[in-house]
């Protein structure tokens, strides 16, 4: 818990709707200030979180002295701006996955962030679920072995955002970095954090139509576009297969329409010594229903000479709520981070090499350096 931190929210949408600005309330920092381009949106979110102060323009949020950290929580294409003027104005910074639109800009923040000696966190908040953090220690413990290969995915029968998210120009992609990210995080994190030095990757637009009313399905011929006439020009599948610098091998699959039994998050990773799976769906708006579920961390081993699985409990948490705890544990100094800048921008490598891949139909390597940071226009 934290009294002391104050904290301006930059975005007053979904993610900070459900994620940001409950986080702070619950971990008791102070929400000085909300800014959102779309006014009457801004003042929405000050009523209902009890914020101080509402502004149209961010600027006015970061001129504010008191305020020392802010959430950037906005789309994707406006991220690296933000935070290079937050970073400037002397503010500690959480930002949405993914970190920037592309790797030069990644590494214009990170630079930005070590120059201004400020916090810079990227919301990798499924580092921050229960069955992520009980599997990693078992790794870390050496109980798996060596861990050499990981299958993970993301994927949504019916389930693509509308909006900014469909545009490439706005997104930077389609599932790869609004889901798939995810799974590719939390699992290069389990593993301990190997660099990546190669990707081959396929992309692909099947459905690009959008549900009518009474959930029922309409599949289109016009890739292009949305039945409400948006844009759609980013993927909606995705399958990758990433080498890394140690030997360890990732596979992932990922979709936001996908004609499958169910809705799946897993990542089933293979050891010298055992192997273990993560396999589960949790409905990230439908708040309060994760602490009454219990699951498991599957481990497959042997016990005596013998084949056997095991099963470790967890209460499923809420994620984001503990990635706001964390953030601002490092604020104020009391915890390290375990999200660094240089998370985003591995990531961020990966990215853009996932696409790169599928443009050139074939492997491409991953060089992390291979982008000068850029000054970014305002």
């Amino acid at each position: 818990m934290s009294a002391l931190v104050k904290v301006g929210v930059i975005g007053a949408g979904l993610i900070a709707d459900f994620a940001h600005l409950p986080g702070y309330r619950a971990n008791g920092a102070e929400i000085v200030a909300v800014a959102d381009v779309v006014e009457s949106r801004a003042k929405a979110a000050q009523k209902k979180f009890e914020v101080k102060k509402a502004f149209k323009d961010y600027h006015d949020l970061l001129a504010l002295p008191e305020i020392q950290a802010v959430s950037v929580a906005v789309p994707n294409h406006l991220h690296a701006p933000i935070v290079l003027d937050a970073l400037a104005a002397g503010k500690d910074v959480l930002v949405e996955k993914p970190m920037a639109l592309n790797l030069a800009e990644a590494l214009a923040m990170e630079d930005a962030a070590a120059k201004a000696g400020r916090v810079l966190m990227i919301g990798f908040n499924s580092r921050f679920r229960q069955d992520v953090v009980k599997l990693r220690r078992l790794i870390q413990a050496g109980d798996l072995g060596e861990v050499y290969f990981a299958s993970t995915g993301y994927l949504r029968r019916r389930g693509y955002p509308s909006g900014w998210f469909t545009v490439k120009a706005e997104s930077g992609g389609g599932p790869v970095v609004d889901i798939g990210i995810h799974v590719m995080d939390f699992t290069r994190y389990l593993v301990g954090s190997p660099l990546p030095v190669s990707v081959v990757a396929k992309t692909a637009r099947k459905f690009g139509a959008c549900p009518v009313e009474d959930g029922v399905w309409q599949s289109s011929d016009v890739r292009e576009g949305l039945r409400d006439g948006s844009t759609f020009d980013v993927e909606d599948f995705a399958t990758a297969w990433i080498r890394f610098d140690n030997g360890f091998i990732m596979t992932l699959e990922t979709a936001w329409t996908a004609n499958l039994a169910r809705d799946r998050i897993y990542s089933n990773l293979l050891g010298t010594k055992a192997g273990a799976a993560i396999d589960s769906y949790h409905p990230i708006h439908k708040k309060g229903q994760e602490a009454a579920s219990v699951e498991a961390v599957d481990v497959y081993t042997e016990v005596q000479g013998m084949v056997a699985d095991l099963a470790l409990p967890y209460h499923a948490n809420d994620s984001h709520s503990a990635e706001i705890s964390h953030f601002l544990a490092v604020v104020e100094g009391r915890e390290a981070p375990l999200i660094t800048p240089r998370d985003g921008v591995v990531m961020q490598a990966i990215l853009d090499g996932i696409y790169r891949s599928a443009e050139a139909s074939g492997e491409v390597p991953i060089q992390l350096q291979a982008t000068a940071a850029v000054s970014l226009k305002k």
